[in-house]
């Protein structure tokens, strides 16, 4: 009896205790509620899943950074969202980022969802940059310095920089 009292104040208190998901869904009340949403977005004819999509994002964060050569190991920003659709929905996107700023439809900075490519003009010459939506006003990008990493569209550099988003998989 003296171990039972711990034991249930440990089980009431543990669930309270899951915290935020990283990249959106997971976390429900009830057991059905995220297949239930899952048919709705379904249902509104979008079709990313975050969770797998996250996933795979998260196998990719910490890669070092890589010019545009092929044979190089590590990633550019175009090249990080082409492998990470590749992988999700054996998708080919095209792989600079001036041609997947033409890629899918646009889509208002308001109704960004997860997996949306978001597009920045970096150097002053239109969009030289594009990173993938992950919820929570922030993207998974591939940073020259840092290599793949999740940035806040809130941060000033990327806020005032930011040129629209594309919807590529509906």
């Amino acid at each position: 009896m003296r171990y039972l009292l711990p034991l249930i104040l440990l089980i009431l208190i543990l669930p309270g205790c899951q915290g935020e998901p990283r990249f959106g869904g997971g976390y429900h009340d009830r057991e059905g509620q995220y297949e239930a949403e899952k048919k709705q977005e379904k249902a509104t004819g979008y079709g990313v899943d975050p969770l797998k999509m996250g996933e795979i994002i998260d196998r990719y964060l910490g890669k070092p950074y890589a010019g545009q050569s092929e044979s190089q190991r590590g990633y550019d920003c175009s090249g990080f969202v082409v492998a990470v659709y590749e992988e999700y929905a054996s998708m080919h996107l095209p792989r600079t980022t001036d041609k997947l700023f033409s890629a899918g439809r646009e889509v208002e900075r308001g109704d960004l969802y997860f997996g949306d490519l978001v597009f920045f003009d970096t150097g002053g010459r239109g969009v030289s940059h594009v990173g993938i939506y992950v919820g929570f006003d922030e993207f998974a990008h591939a940073s020259t310095s840092n290599g793949i990493i999740i940035s806040s569209l809130q941060d000033d550099y990327y806020h005032k920089r930011y040129r629209g988003a594309r919807r590529v998989m509906e």
